[in-house]
């Protein structure tokens, strides 16, 4: 097989090709060319199809047909010498360009190889910096299946920086400072005896928080006693403030094993105490009375507050009100202060002034920090790019952390803020509500629960004989995939309705299915042994052996074009998870339909070989995919 050592992207390495064809031909630039190309609605039309002549109809004053017309001699030509490319032919106004197939499988397929785990991996954007801030789960209650949806993008979008070359640093926010906080403070003042034998101590956090907030609604005096502990939680040396931090770690601890579970982990943890003691809240407020649209008010209401005026801003100029408060009079922050002061420190705008100390090691080896007033310096490093993942609802307030960014003339740093919005996982009559507790029976941790129990139950069917451990550890990772893919097929800005149905279909589209097909190709090499190299590619040249070297063709640039695609709106950044969802079914979809019609072991050679190796190449392929994705791969199912 041959592989040509500077392509690591087969399917952006022939839309290049094509696009420097066309430009040479018509005179456009290569980029316009390259954003004239499409591939055909129908494969019999050709692999991939130019549109240039539409763009170039007004300015030559011909019709497109015309125009394909005259540019499709010399295309014709320039085609014949390219290695890759078979023919190129007319369509009316569409020029289409069929690919060389006994060329491109030993492309496709030497590449992969070659690559192996790195295959889709690029170095694109190396030696640039992303900060990822998510799930941010009050440490008050377990993660229910929509902070699960928060989770599995989050972690997913940083995996996917990190493919294209960035080196990504995933932190959570621990908010250990709110009512909730304080709430379940007074309760466990008032002595419990603690989760019964077997239950999470975020499962007990939260079913004991649903009766606490009764009591915060109906009881006056609870409710005073309750913002006294609120008060009390500000000195770090306070009783309450030591119970707290024992509560808080234990549920963060709890909620951290859902989390491995998923295989999601963070380099630090950003807890809410820590940036209350630690003096950037002051380093925020000096930076921000900087700025002429920013100021302490001697007069009216509000007088003594830190606001910014707003109605200098265009959308913002109807406000009633202008002032938007950012420290109140008395010295403390609003939600709007505290979080500009973390944007700014996440970009290095502030020095830092935390302190690290380790958390817990966690499954994958590593180390997660947590601020603290003691421990040790680190050294995080600018970031080119932060991200928040963090519900649709809150759009207006990451846009006014971006506008205010903007006005303290940070204007790079406020381009390069991104909000990952996304919709909520609901119930079919209902939202989840930590109150309310409609939670309960919804948990991550319980959806995880049932969907390996029901897995185990395939499993044992389709592997008898096996032992215990084969079967628990492969329902447990089923299981995983199941709802890691349920939460990535939708497209972000979609809200998913939580149905178990869907959530644990093992056929179809969904993660069972991409699993099962990378375990057939890990059965079909089992068998065929070892690789020998010498196979004769050319020979995959029928259309399931040929549609099917496309989908693993596309992977890099699918991979390229979710980033590039990671594009600003006004009221957030689109990110296209759906479409590594939607890659990786398509290649199982089309490997499956290659495994039903073309033997590979009964085949006779040079065939056999040459499949083997394309199965390998497949196999090589799904297991980064689902990588990428999170979703384990399984051997065998």
């Amino acid at each position: 097989m041959t592989h040509e050592d500077n392509i690591d992207n087969p399917w952006g390495h022939l839309l290049g090709r094509v696009s420097s064809t066309v430009a040479s031909v018509t005179g456009v630039d290569v980029d316009r060319a390259k954003q004239s190309i499409e591939v055909p609605p129908d494969p019999i039309l050709g692999d991939l199809s130019t549109t240039v002549a539409f763009s170039l109809a007004r300015e030559l004053r011909e019709s497109p047909v015309r125009i394909a017309e005259d540019f499709l001699p010399p295309l014709e030509e320039q085609v014949s010498s390219e290695a890759l490319l078979e023919r190129v032919e007319r369509k009316g106004p569409y020029i289409n360009f069929f690919i060389d197939r006994s060329s491109f499988a030993p492309t496709v397929i030497g590449t992969v190889a070659a690559l192996g785990d790195a295959y889709g991996r690029t170095t694109r954007h190396a030696e640039r910096r992303a900060l990822i801030e998510y799930p941010a789960v009050n440490p008050s209650k377990p993660w229910h299946i929509g902070h699960t949806r928060n989770a599995v993008l989050g972690d997913t979008l940083a995996n996917t920086l990190e493919w294209v070359g960035y080196e990504v640093v995933r932190v959570d926010y621990i908010n250990d400072l709110g009512l909730q906080i304080a709430q379940l403070t007074w309760r466990l003042k008032k002595g419990d005896d603690g989760p019964a034998q077997g239950v999470k101590y975020d499962h007990y956090l939260g079913r004991l928080y649903v009766g606490v907030q009764e009591a915060f609604e109906t009881d006056a005096a609870a409710q005073e006693e309750i913002r006294e502990v609120a008060r009390r939680l500000e000195d770090p040396t306070s009783d309450e403030a030591r119970l707290s931090r024992e509560m808080v770690t234990r549920c963060v601890r709890a909620q951290c094993q859902t989390a491995y579970r998923l295989g999601i982990y963070h380099h630090y943890q950003v807890w809410e105490s820590s940036i209350a003691h630690s003096g950037l809240l002051e380093r925020a407020k000096e930076v921000l009375l900087s700025c002429d649209n920013i100021e302490q008010l001697e007069e009216g209401e509000k007088k003594g507050c830190i606001v910014v005026r707003l109605d200098t801003l265009e959308e913002f100029k109807d406000l009633k009100d202008p002032y938007k408060v950012l420290f109140r009079s008395d010295g403390t922050r609003t939600y709007t202060g505290a979080d500009v002061a973390f944007q700014m420190w996440k970009f290095g705008i502030l020095e830092d002034p935390f302190r690290y100390e380790p958390f817990e090691e966690q499954p994958n080896g590593e180390v997660v920090y947590r601020t603290s007033l003691e421990g040790d310096k680190r050294e995080i490093g600018r970031v080119d790019e932060v991200y928040n993942v963090i519900a649709s609802a809150q759009a207006h307030p990451q846009r006014l952390i971006y506008t205010i960014l903007d006005l303290l003339g940070y204007h790079e740093q406020s381009e390069r803020s991104h909000h990952i919005a996304y919709e909520f996982v609901g119930l079919e009559d209902a939202d989840f509500s930590g109150r309310k507790g409609t939670w309960i029976g919804y948990t991550c941790d319980e959806v995880l629960d049932r969907a390996r129990e029901l897995a185990r139950q395939e499993v044992e069917k389709r592997n008898p004989d096996a032992s215990e451990e084969f079967k628990d550890s492969v329902a447990e990772s089923v299981g995983v995939g199941a709802v890691r893919y349920m939460l990535l097929k939708a497209s972000p800005d979609r809200k998913i309705t939580f149905r178990w149905s869907e959530a644990l279909d093992f056929n179809g589209d969904s993660a069972p299915y991409l699993q099962y097909s990378y375990a057939r190709s890990q059965r079909i090499l089992e068998r065929a042994g070892g690789q020998t190299g010498q196979a004769d590619l050319s020979v995959l040249t029928d259309d399931p052996e040929f549609n099917l070297l496309k989908a693993l063709a596309r992977f890099p640039q699918t991979v390229i074009d979710v980033v590039a695609g990671l594009k600003k709106g006004q009221w957030g950044t689109s990110f296209s998870c759906n479409r590594l969802a939607g890659y990786a079914y398509d290649l199982a979809t089309l490997y499956n339909k290659f495994y039903d019609v073309c033997p590979v072991l009964r085949a006779e050679e040079p065939l056999r070989s040459a499949r083997v190796e394309l199965v390998r190449a497949f196999n090589t392929t799904m297991r980064n995919v689902l990588g990428l994705i999170g979703v384990p791969a399984i051997e065998r199912m």
